[in-house]
């Protein structure tokens, strides 16, 4: 490990972010309140507050942009902004190529496996600029293992946030 030197540097944002219009937001609003009032005559009002305030949440979420994070590969492991991510807490990595669809535009992810109980997953957006040298650089250090997108964020994207 300690033989191979690299430095790798990239600037992506945190998410992936769609742009949403007004009839989005309303449908999204009137299934939330519709589940809420749902749950408040089944009798489970903590449930209706829980959907309503996630649900807020998620809307405040999807309505601003996503902040541009400073990606960083090195000697020590992964940083992405303030967070370090060491070689010896990660098992794997696959790396997800982006497209571009009728419906939408994919960025390249990296997913890696944690070692960690709590999380499991960690996605990271690339840019086409690093890909091919993200992945010679963590073929050093991990082990390649096909993998697919997570299951929250599948589903994250398919409700459209």
């Amino acid at each position: 490990m300690e033989e191979y030197d690299y430095h790798i540097s990239w600037v992506a944002p945190d998410h992936d972010h769609r742009e949403h219009t007004a009839d989005w937001f309303w449908a999204v609003g009137i299934a939330s309140v519709s589940f809420a009032v749902a749950f408040v005559i089944l009798g489970n009002t903590l449930l209706s507050i829980i959907i309503l305030l996630g649900m807020g949440m998620l809307l405040f979420h999807a309505k601003h942009p996503p902040k541009n994070i400073d990606y960083d590969i090195s000697k020590k492991g992964i940083s992405a902004g303030k967070t370090l991510y060491p070689w010896e807490t990660l098992d794997s990595f696959w790396i997800l190529e982006g497209h571009s669809g009728a419906k939408e535009d994919r960025a390249p992810k990296l997913l890696l496996i944690s070692k960690k109980t709590f999380m499991p997953h960690i996605v990271i957006l690339l840019n086409e600029f690093v890909l091919e040298e993200v992945h010679q650089s963590l073929a050093h250090m991990l082990h390649e293992e096909p993998q697919v997108e997570p299951l929250p964020e599948r589903l994250m994207r398919i409700i459209g946030f």
